[in-house]
């Protein structure tokens, strides 16, 4: 039997410890075992094996493995083999014992696996502050990271001390660690208990403060005023009203002032939180401009000492130069600036600029010479420097811009290859003998330009050098520049570093070639060792079902590992909305193996979520009313709405989304029920979701609208720009509480099924959805029904938008908008035209804040002109109530620009346009030609206010109908209405049947949220 001799060689200094091993194995038995010793040495080496085995790749292991059976046993083999073992970052200890087999040796190596985090998840009662992610931060367990057992006393040690600044101290954190062997993780879960938060109580205060304890306590804000009950203790308050009595006394003008919290102190028995503050107020700081007068609002924008709440020479300086510029670009482009700081007297200390203006001076011409590679507007676009126009009164001109246009011009210069390009630029003052005039002269001297004569790629082995050359910039025959040279070191470094070569390094130079002005560029690469993803390990799904993730996963095992595609698929989880946080890590970061594990550990977010919302809208609306046809036109109204939203996300695991929708208001009540399925069939961008909907809408004076409706929508992301819709919807509309006697006629009062296919192509090109400043937004809406889907009705239906926005100046903004719609019937029912066998609720309705704001809420179009008879039916007189019709055209200009500081908006605006019978009757014309003519262009000019807002601009607009319609209405009631004979002798008639002529009112006021367009 043979005996092992335990060489017990551990790291980190194996090669001092395996001659401590030695000694011990000769320890008792001195003479035998050194003997035994002396024989390994040299002895040839007939197994290794390894206690508990490896959890490393076999390639790594064999890499890091220096010894190797067959080979003659060295002592300082053993040692070097251990190194390299436990610079894979495996091992957490590492042993080796010798036996004696045959006539060589037995190797073992007895190994301890180092753990890694896997992850961390919080449980229990967590009263925010502090918030899941800053209590995360605390533990600093870092996915990935080497675990030690002592790492989770600190991280509990952390999160006591984050729960104890917000005045949780009686807060608990129980830790509990899993081990698991796949991939050497583990696993840290935190039960958490908060527990009750503490109050403040008085503040121990230390120092002159100048105040009352009164005003103290109102400027910390830790009590709440009147009933002066303590408020709850968070770090942010207690920081915050440090900070307030810090604005209380900057307020006094004592920009000097220091307030410290030097402790908070607990006291277990009250339960109260006591902040210590040491304060000292300073003398008030006295800023007086000398010679000039300059008012405290600009001092206290250009003067950093105010948001820096210092005084020091530096801050001192640096308002100097502000102030300089600051008149510079006033048009006193000479002014000089002094300072002077005088002993503080009577606690005031007082810093004097003495400012010197001289003549002021406007910018009246900027002329640019010398250019030949570059025109005129592309060199002014990089300039500061600009004459006197519209918007800027004495041009704009300083020592400052001049450095500034200087040196973009040349780096403009040679970033294109113009290694010697020179830019001078000169003022001309009292230019033509005009006092006060300035001629600003841009003298540019070019020099050659270098061109690349060739590029070459050294050390570029794993990686083909084509999969290069495409993505670089500098280029044969292409303008030279060091510019481009760095930004083609960073385009190959990170695409080495996406192809898993995270220790590649590069040397960019250039040498000048045989031929004049044309350089040699060479790019020198050291790829170092590619890493490769051993395997992807995902950890944290409680309900969700891990198919899910595994779609978004790109990685496998066996790709080169890229931390680009590693950020892009938790990118697509994030994207996915069911997850509120996604971590993911390379395990075991800074070891040598090249394969390594890619860690996902996800945290699911909320599955439910409730929104209540409260709003209002105030316009004129056209509620029906069956006691008065008098005002056809709408009536001036208030309208309040509630709405809820309650989605239960991640359903059955997969992802998906329930939502019910519910709107109640004095003119609409509406409730969905939709089910939404992103990323149908596993392709990016595409959604499917299907909706039952009921809409009751009461904002058509004619009549109120039903819709009953399932519809099932396709969503498909082409671009980043371009969105398609394509649905089918199957909906049944109806009509009541009509108001125009004529439509009491059956076939106008059933219900009506429609079955229609649609498309739309959105482009959405604007750089701010709520409130753009540039860009476009066009739509194309198509739909057909037709009585093969089921539908009653037979029509095309066709609707484009374009919306374009323009940048005038810096912040003056030229917005329009064109709209255009046709409905198109066919299949016309016997007893119909074309115009009434579209359903009332299928029509085109318009005019409102959204649309064409000469009208009311959707009172454009054609109205009730009682020419309509019905055989064998009452004959209905003229009510002049909006019907609606098959075609629309809107066309909208805005002129934004800034009212009120950053805020306030104005618009000016003009609309035009209407809603017309047919498509034949689009007509531009501006004048009605008789009481019974609708077809005709309406316009309106006006001016609005817009408030930003988070979740966009709050708008008031007033507009002016130049040319309203006007109409015969009826001054009574339905009832009456029926009453009346137009055949009949009129003397006969009651007073009431008397028409009456009425108008759609000049001025319309209306009052919403966000932008029109």
């Amino acid at each position: 039997m043979h005996r092992w001799c335990p060489l017990n060689l551990r790291g980190p200094q194996p090669r001092i410890l395996i001659i401590i091993a030695a000694a011990i194995c000769g320890g008792g038995h001195a003479g035998a075992q050194t003997t035994s010793i002396a024989r390994f040495e040299g002895k040839q080496i007939e197994s290794i094996e390894y206690s508990p085995a490896p959890l490393l790749d076999p390639a790594d292991l064999a890499k890091a493995q220096t010894v190797h059976t067959g080979s003659a046993l060295r002592g300082t083999d053993i040692a070097a083999a251990i190194d390299s073992l436990f610079a894979t970052g495996r091992f957490a200890d590492i042993a080796v014992e010798a036996d004696a087999r045959g006539a060589g040796v037995a190797l073992r190596f007895v190994v301890k696996p180092q753990h890694f985090v896997g992850g961390v998840r919080l449980e229990g009662k967590i009263s925010s502050p502090p918030g899941r992610g800053e209590l995360h931060s605390f533990t600093q367990l870092n996915l990935g990271a080497p675990f030690e057992d002592a790492d989770v006393s600190t991280a509990v040690s952390s999160m006591t001390h984050l729960f104890e600044t917000n005045g949780l101290y009686r807060a608990s954190v129980q830790p509990n660690v899993e081990q698991v062997p796949d991939a050497q993780q583990v696993f840290i879960t935190f039960h958490v208990n908060a527990g009750k938060r503490s109050r403040y109580e008085h503040p121990e205060i230390e120092g002159e403060t100048l105040l009352s304890d009164a005003a103290i306590l109102r400027a910390t804000g830790w009590r709440i005023p009147i009933i002066h009950r303590w408020r709850l203790a968070t770090n942010a308050r207690t920081r915050g009203g440090v900070q307030g009595l810090l604005k209380k006394y900057q307020s006094q003008d004592r920009l000097t002032a220091q307030v410290d919290l030097p402790q908070v102190e607990y006291d277990a028995e009250t339960k109260r939180v006591r902040p210590h503050l040491t304060v000292n107020p300073g003398p008030k700081v006295k800023v007086q401009a000398q010679e000039v007068k300059v008012s405290k609002r600009v001092l206290k924008r250009y003067l950093p000492i105010y948001q820096d709440r210092s005084v020091n020479p530096e801050l001192l300086i640096e308002g100097k130069r502000n102030l300089e510029d600051y008149f510079q670009s006033q048009g006193y482009y000479n002014v000089e600036v002094d300072f002077r700081v005088e002993p503080p007297v009577n606690d005031v200390e007082t810093i004097s600029y003495a400012i010197s203006r001289g003549e002021r001076k406007k910018v009246v011409r900027v002329q640019i010479t010398g250019n030949k590679y570059f025109d005129e507007e592309t060199i002014r676009e990089r300039m500061f420097i600009a004459p006197a126009a519209f918007n800027l009164r004495h041009g704009r001109f300083s020592e400052a811009f001049r450095r500034k246009d200087e040196a973009n011009i040349t780096e403009l210069y040679k970033s294109n290859g113009f290694r010697d390009a020179k830019v001078t630029i000169g003022v001309d003052e009292d230019y033509k003998g005009k006092i006060g005039s300035v001629a600003v002269n841009v003298t540019i001297e070019e020099g050659p330009q270098w061109l690349v004569n060739q590029v070459t790629l050294v050390g570029f082995a794993q990686i083909k050098p084509e999969e290069i050359t495409g993505r670089l910039a500098s280029i044969e025959g292409q303008p030279f520049s060091e510019v481009n040279m760095a930004s083609d070191r960073s385009t190959i470094l990170t695409y080495y570093f996406s192809q898993g070569f995270p220790s590649a390094t590069m040397i960019a130079r250039w040498e000048p070639s045989n031929v004049k002005n044309r350089a040699n560029v060479i790019y020198e690469l050291k790829e170092g060792e590619r890493q490769y993803v051993r395997d992807v390990k995902i950890s944290g799904l409680r309900i969700t079902r891990p198919a899910l993730v595994l779609e978004q996963m790109t990685l496998k095992a066996g790709d080169p590992l890229s931390p680009v595609e590693q950020t892009n698929i938790q990118k697509r989880l994030y994207d996915l909305g069911i997850f509120a946080r996604v971590e993911t890590a390379i395990e075991n970061p800074a070891g040598t193996e090249a394969h390594k594990y890619v860690l996902y550990n996800i945290e699911e977010g909320d599955r439910y979520r409730v929104n209540v919302g409260l709003g209002a809208q105030v316009a004129r609306f056209g509620t029906p009313s069956n006691s008065s046809l008098s005002s056809p036109g709408g009536t001036t109204g208030f309208s309040p709405e509630i709405s809820l939203d309650a989605s239960r996300y991640n359903f059955l695991g997969r992802g998906h989304t329930v939502s019910l929708r519910a709107l109640y208001s004095s003119i609409e009540k509406r409730g969905s029920i939709s089910y939404l399925q992103p990323r149908f069939r596993n392709v990016e961008g595409r959604n499917i979701s299907y909706t039952l909907l009921y809409d009751n809408t009461l904002d058509v004076r004619t009549f109120a609208s039903r819709r009953e409706e399932a519809s099932v929508q396709l969503s498909q992301t082409f671009s980043k720009s371009l969105t398609g819709l394509f649905g089918f919807a199957y909906r049944r509309v109806s009509v009541s509480s009509v108001i125009i006697p004529v439509l009491l006629v059956p076939q106008f009062l059933q219900p009506v099924r429609i079955g229609i296919l649609t498309a739309s192509l959105v482009q959405d090109r604007r750089d701010n959805r709520t409130n753009p400043t540039r860009g476009m937004y066009n739509t194309f809406d198509i739909g057909l029904a037709d009585r093969w889907f089921g539908s009653q009705r037979s029509f095309g239906r066709l609707l484009l938008r374009n919306s374009t926005y323009y940048k005038i100046t810096g912040k003056l903004i030229l917005a329009r908008q064109t709209e255009f719609g046709i409905i198109a019937p066919f299949s016309i029912p016997k007893g119909f035209t074309s115009a009434e066998s579209i359903p009332l609720p299928e029509r085109f309705f318009g005019g409102g804040a959204d649309s064409l704001r000469a009208f009311p809420y959707n009172q454009a179009g054609p109205r009730d002109t009682g020419a309509a008879l019905v055989p064998g039916g009452p004959v209905s007189k003229a009510t002049g109530f909006p019907l609606g019709g098959n075609a629309l055209l809107f066309n909208n200009v805005e002129l934004r620009f800034p009212l009120v500081g950053e805020n306030i908006q104005g618009v000016f605006f003009h609309d035009m346009g209407n809603v017309y019978s047919t498509i034949r009757s689009v007509s531009f014309r501006v004048r009605q030609r008789d009481l019974q003519d609708f077809n005709y262009m309406v316009h309106a000019v006006g001016f609005g206010i817009r408030y930003r807002t988070p979740v966009g601009p709050i708008r008031a607009d007033l507009a002016y109908s130049i040319n309203p319609p006007a109409y015969n209405g009826f001054s009574g009631t339905p009832t009456q209405l029926l009453q009346c004979n137009p055949n009949a002798n009129p003397a006969t008639q009651p007073s009431f049947c008397q028409s009456t002529r009425q108008q759609i009112n000049h001025f319309q006021f209306f009052f919403s949220i966000g932008q029109t367009f």
